[in-house]
């Protein structure tokens, strides 16, 4: 039994994820993920740079705030203060299985490089 699982282009299932989580295995990427990664980051660089395109939480506010364009120097604090901004709650504390499944879930969907 392999303590690792390789995330691919296919979605986890049910079953996958809770054999993720229960037996407490970690994930690596296959490498067409990280193919597909490498492509959008180059992407945005380009677009960032080029800093005609407005990419909707990349170089622009959110929500209502969709269409005011963040200056290139400013897209960092963009970013820090949107993590900030989720950095809080109320409540008792998730289950670590919970966090772990959202966790999981989250790397998968940024993998897919969209």
């Amino acid at each position: 039994m392999s303590n690792s699982y390789k995330l691919g282009i296919s979605q986890l299932d049910l079953s996958t994820i809770f054999e993720i989580v229960n037996e407490d295995k970690n994930i690596c990427l296959d490498n067409s993920l990280k193919e597909k990664i490498i492509s959008c980051r180059k992407f945005l660089n380009k677009s960032i740079k080029s800093n005609d395109n407005l990419i909707y939480g990349i170089n622009t506010g959110f929500g209502s705030l969709y269409n005011k364009h963040i200056s290139s120097v400013d897209l960092s604090k963009l970013q820090e203060n949107l993590v900030l901004s989720h950095a809080c709650g109320t409540g008792e504390e998730v289950p670590s299985v919970i966090v772990k499944i959202m966790m999981l879930l989250k790397i998968q969907s940024l993998s897919f490089g969209f």
